[in-house]
């Protein structure tokens, strides 16, 4: 822990007050000031040396090593060697009859260290709040490392989900038209650009969001024809919005291949977006029915996901939800921005 000159300045305060009290209640009594400021200023260069090295000493150890006991006798050895060396100076430069050494030694000690202790129980206290903090700081940083990695591996997975899906779409188009399934290629290769520049990305746009989307849909109606029809129900003053990339096309995505993709005769769907005390709402409507199924049975990951995603970046701020509403499924993303 790096020290600053504040900490020195307060060091130096406390030692020039400690002095300052040791002398008050000293023994030793000088007429002349010169005298009295020899005094003082050996009790103050005295304790702030031994506080220096304690602090030294203490920086040097290990944090997790320092047991309750150790806490505990930390400032006491501290404070009875800095009064051990206050009871010097005043028996070696102290002017005073002593008529029981022993005994004026043991009361001068424990007078001298009663004074002392209470610099070492603060700055042991400073000390276990810095620990405490440095660790808390450390852990924040490792939890935001590991999140921001999990992300990316989300986000990996992402990628590889989405081309596996459109591939299959362009895989049933070269069966049946293969007109159309040219056409399917060139949307896909700006689908792709579309989408791995979002994947780069913690945050998106609304409008890119919006734009992905949009080219997502298209590539479908090429192979769903008049079995899909869709809209977007938005305000244009949320295009500059940041919210989570790929949000809105893992929607999409769930209700084409789980909804329209099931229905012989297609269906309709509708995506809805609003903004409202600093918390962006998809919805997306489409016709069907939501049976959810294990992840082991063919499906799964891109719900999952966006569930894992939302938890990591927002925690409990964001909300997802998937329900039946009179024979249409509606998926609703609710997160801060």
């Amino acid at each position: 822990m790096v020290k600053n000159i504040w900490f020195w300045i307060v060091q130096c305060c406390c030692w020039l007050f400690i002095a300052f009290i040791v002398v008050s209640f000293s023994p030793i009594q000088y007429s002349d000031p010169i005298g009295l400021l020899t005094i003082y200023f050996s009790y103050f260069f005295i304790g702030a040396s031994i506080a220096f090295i304690y602090c030294y000493l203490l920086e040097n150890s290990n944090p997790d090593d320092l047991s309750s006991s150790k806490i505990l006798l930390y400032p006491f050895w501290g404070s009875l060697i800095t009064g051990f060396a206050f009871t010097m100076i005043e028996l070696v430069l102290g002017h005073f009859v002593i008529k029981n050494l022993l005994f004026a030694f043991v009361r001068l000690l424990f007078k001298n260290s009663w004074m002392a202790i209470p610099y070492f129980i603060f700055y042991h206290l400073y000390r276990i709040v810095l620990i405490y903090q440095d660790e808390k700081q450390r852990t924040i940083v490792a939890e935001n490392l590991l999140q921001i990695s999990e992300l990316e591996n989300l986000k990996k997975q992402l990628n590889p989900h989405f081309l596996f899906n459109a591939l299959n779409n362009i895989k049933a188009l070269t069966l049946f038209d293969g007109a159309k399934a040219r056409e399917s290629i060139i949307q896909l290769s700006d689908l792709l650009r579309l989408s791995l520049n979002l994947g780069e990305k913690q945050r998106a746009t609304w409008r890119e969001e919006l734009l992905l989307g949009e080219n997502y849909l298209a590539l479908q109606k090429l192979r769903f024809e008049h079995r899909l029809c869709y809209e977007f129900k938005v305000d244009n003053d949320l295009d500059n919005v940041l919210i989570m990339p790929m949000s809105l096309n893992t929607l999409l995505e769930n209700a084409i291949k789980h909804g329209i993709g099931q229905l012989k005769s297609g269906g309709k769907i509708i995506t809805n977006a609003s903004a409202e005390n600093n918390l962006f709402t998809i919805r997306v409507e489409n016709t069907g029915s939501y049976h959810p199924k294990p992840k082991s049975q063919n499906g799964g990951i891109g719900l999952d996901n966006l569930r894992k995603r939302l938890a990591l970046q927002f925690g409990e701020k964001a909300s997802f939800t998937i329900e039946n509403q009179n024979k249409i499924v509606v998926a609703t993303l609710i997160m801060p921005f």
